[in-house]
């Protein structure tokens, strides 16, 4: 006999739930584990009675009294839960699944709120919670009982909801398969994938205040080797999967986008063609919610430049290169609060740099890169005061060169965070010799660089931080011959007080990624859009956009 591990047999009804769209919204029907029967032995779908092993009834008994009983309070309410446990694609995230642990975590919370159930749960199930702000729910789910040594293989995580006496709080989520890389599928259809609106690579993904994503420009990888650019923009709304059309922001590949403290994204520069080559003089400020929007000249047309924005909401722009492959020497930004672009007076030429902000929150920092002698050490220090650009005369120095790396925050608030970096190569160019870093090292304050994990070794990879403080590095160009090419490794770095981060490999993505993006969900999980493929040696476009939910941190 097989058991059908994805199917649920409503009692008292001959119909069948596919583990699709459980909701808790109104008492559900009770559902009861199918099995399968071969032809001949009175087979077919047929539901079992309950006949649950011991530790089952005793879990069951134990939720029901604690229902009975008046400890949650008088003044405690239950969340309505939607769990979308369906995807669109790969291992279904209730496969194999028995039992659910239900926890809510919040502010004035000392330890979670959980109750545990098997997958047939009932609204009964979610815990009650006392009324205050940012409360979130997760469902954890097990292969076996979790108090048991159940294998945790699904979790799904609200974004943060408030509790206002009496009245129970909706809350929608999706369940995910741990550390899989799935297409994103919509919340109406769970069952159907939802495309983003163009291909893309090169492009930007800025996370808004709201979770939503805002996706501007890039350019389309063909395999005739032509790399068209477009204007269109698109917004990925993680609440109901959907991509959006967005406003058209002109022609631009390899730009920066940089969000404000007021909502709005700062675009600059970017290549508007590559046959020939032609550049975006211009910078643009959109509010992605109305589409006003306000172009400012740069001093400095560029594209494949750094760009960063600090607490003060002035945004900084370096390195890049011209349309004729010269290295842009012009420092300039944008201060928000004033409403002017800014100039650097000195000219300041290294190529390829990352751009980060110190722990502070309040000072560039420049990452090496390379200027006409080759690659460099430096990590040098800007900051904006009365209106103008200035440099610190102190300035730390890499353990070694390092040439497109990537630079993430890691680390919750209260862990004293610092900026990691990773990857990026030894030398300017692959072809003559420069091999990818697999070191990577903190800055710690404007003068001080201390060692880090060993990562995998590229160049160009994507990193994110997490809502938990935790950073995912992701795809990124290696070597191999003389030439480079797109890589599928994806690493998780956990930070530990006092001790080493801790890197766990996570699976490969479907398909090895360079010139994407990856942009962190308020649930927690990552979204990557776009890039190439050019691991085989033929171009292949990344359409696909998918979302990957990391193993929790506890």
């Amino acid at each position: 006999m097989r058991v059908a591990s994805e199917s649920f047999m409503e009692e008292g009804t001959g119909h069948t739930s596919w583990g699709g769209r459980i909701t808790a919204q109104s008492p559900p029907r009770r559902l009861l584990p199918a099995v399968w029967t071969p032809p001949g032995r009175g087979g077919g779908l047929v539901a079992l009675r309950p006949m649950a092993p011991r530790f089952v009834r005793s879990t069951l008994l134990a939720a029901a009294l604690m229902a009975l009983t008046p400890a949650c309070g008088e003044n405690e309410v239950r969340p309505s839960l939607d769990l979308l446990s369906d995807s669109c694609a790969g291992t279904q995230p209730l496969a194999g699944v028995t039992h659910l642990r239900f926890r809510v975590t919040g502010p004035g919370l000392d330890t979670p709120r959980e109750r545990v159930s098997t997958v047939a749960w009932t609204e009964a199930d979610v815990p009650a919670v006392p009324s205050g702000t940012a409360r979130v729910l997760e469902v954890r789910a097990y292969v076996g009982a979790p108090d048991q040594g159940g294998q945790l293989v699904s979790l799904g995580r609200s974004v943060p909801f408030d509790v206002t006496e009496g009245q129970a709080p909706k809350v929608r989520m999706f369940l995910r398969r741990l550390g899989e890389f799935v297409p994103v599928n919509l919340a109406s259809a769970p069952r159907t994938c939802s495309l983003p609106v163009a291909t893309r690579a090169a492009h930007t993904a800025t996370t808004l205040p709201d979770g939503r994503v805002f996706i501007t420009g890039g350019y389309e990888p063909r395999a005739d080797g032509t790399r068209p650019v477009t204007g269109t923009t698109e917004v990925f709304n993680p609440a109901d999967g959907t991509f959006s059309p967005g406003p058209d922001v002109g022609a631009r590949a390899f730009h920066t986008a940089s969000l404000l403290p007021d909502g709005r994204v700062f675009l600059a520069g970017g290549a508007a063609s590559f046959a020939p080559v032609t550049l975006q003089p211009s910078s643009l400020l959109l509010d992605p919610n109305t589409g006003a929007r306000n172009d400012l000249p740069l001093k400095a047309a560029r594209y494949q430049h750094a760009a960063a924005v600090n607490t003060e909401g002035q945004v900084l722009l370096v390195s890049g290169r011209a349309a004729d492959g010269s290295t842009v020497d012009t420092v300039e930004g944008y201060d928000s609060a004033k409403g002017r672009l800014v100039a650097y007076p000195a000219p300041f030429s290294f190529v390829d740099a990352a751009l980060t902000v110190e722990r502070g929150g309040r000072i560039f920092q420049v990452v090496g890169g390379a200027s006409g002698l080759g690659a460099v050490r430096d990590v040098a220090a800007f900051t904006f005061a009365d209106g103008e650009i200035l440099t610190l005369a102190a300035g730390a120095y890499l353990r070694g060169p390092r040439v497109g790396a990537a630079v993430a925050l890691l680390g919750r608030p209260d862990e004293d965070p610092l900026p990691l970096v990773m990857g990026g190569f030894d030398g300017l160019d692959p072809a003559k010799g420069a091999r990818p870093v697999g070191a990577s090292e903190f800055l710690n304050g404007v003068v001080q660089v201390e060692d880090g994990p060993a990562l995998m070794p590229r160049g160009n990879l994507c990193a994110v931080t997490l809502p938990d403080g935790r950073v995912m590095a992701l795809g990124g160009r290696g070597t191999g011959i003389g030439t480079t090419y797109a890589q599928p490794w994806v690493e998780l770095i956990t930070p530990h007080a006092g001790a080493q981060p801790t890197v766990l490999g996570l699976t490969l993505m479907p398909q090895p990624r360079v010139w994407h993006t990856c942009s962190a969900l308020p649930d927690g999980s990552v979204l990557v859009v776009g890039g190439v493929d050019d691991s085989t040696g033929e171009i292949r476009a990344n359409s696909e956009a998918l979302v990957v939910m990391p193993p929790p941190r506890d």
